[in-house]
């Protein structure tokens, strides 16, 4: 799908139409990095505090998306635009579904819909002293869920926090080692695991012949952060010739994988597939 300004500024408008909020008067130096990823969508996003920008983003805040500007004037630019729009209706549902915290990198799992569009979202914010440094996302539209037992955002949304992220991190990256050498997974998915992503669903495959079948076979993985048993892979692939842009996340129960969601784009005309890494 490629991306616009619009469908990016929707995006932005619909991020937090009543996402969960920091606790009142709290200091914002008392906030985790997580905390204050939902306090930026609420208070800039939602209620498009303009004014508020400097306290939560560097002035050279980098952003990937290649269709929004670098720095502090393009997320100016983005809330100002919204505040052309009309406000989110009170009490809608939060979009944000997961949110994924490893030191300074915050992964939020969002489900937005959007001008009659209905669209999946993983954005991946780096924070450095308390304030958004920097920022990459992907955006995948998917067709009509109605009647599905499994849709591309449902199932487990609460992390384990007993879990090791450690050990949940190892089995991902045992898994991705075997498909970047072109090897079938042995004994790492569970036999009952849950497919969440549209486009794996759609092709009638489980996740390992997906990746090993569907691609040109030149996986590149860029990151893999973690918090419990959630695993969050960020990483480029291609298809029939084209770049993509794949951001999936993992959960792991009894030494396996037990659920997958991803989102996947494909990289704009004219844009260079690193660039948004």
């Amino acid at each position: 799908m490629k991306i616009t300004n619009l469908l990016a500024l929707g995006t932005c408008c619909i991020f937090l139409r009543a996402s969960v909020p920091a606790k009142a008067n709290t200091p914002m130096d008392t906030l985790s990095n997580k905390q204050k990823v939902r306090s930026f969508y609420k208070q800039i996003v939602g209620q498009r505090k303009a004014e508020l920008i400097p306290q939560f983003i560097l002035e050279d805040y980098k952003q990937h998306n290649p269709t929004v500007a670098q720095g502090r004037a393009g997320i100016t630019g983005m809330i100002n635009y919204l505040k052309t729009l009309p406000p989110p209706p009170e009490g809608a549902k939060s979009p944000i579904i997961r949110a994924i915290q490893e030191g300074d990198m915050v992964v939020t799992h969002l489900d937005i819909q959007f001008m009659g569009k209905h669209m999946v979202v993983i954005d991946l914010f780096k924070l450095k002293d308390g304030m958004l440094a920097e920022h990459w996302d992907a955006i995948q539209e998917i067709p009509d869920e109605a009647g599905l037992v499994v849709t591309a955002t449902n199932g487990t949304a609460e992390i384990d926090g007993a879990a090791s992220a450690k050990i949940s991190k190892r089995l991902v990256n045992a898994f991705y080692t075997a498909i970047i050498n072109r090897q079938a997974p042995v004994n790492l998915l569970k036999v009952d695991y849950v497919e969440h992503g549209a486009t794996v669903s759609n092709t009638g495959k489980g996740l390992a012949e997906y990746l090993l079948t569907d691609h040109d076979r030149d996986i590149k993985i860029h990151r893999v952060i973690a918090e419990g048993d959630f695993v969050v892979v960020q990483s480029q692939f291609k298809r029939g010739g084209k770049a993509f842009v794949f951001y999936e996340i993992l959960r792991v129960e009894s030494g396996k994988i037990a659920e997958h969601w991803s989102v996947e784009q494909v990289v704009p005309d004219g844009v260079v597939a690193e660039d948004m890494f």
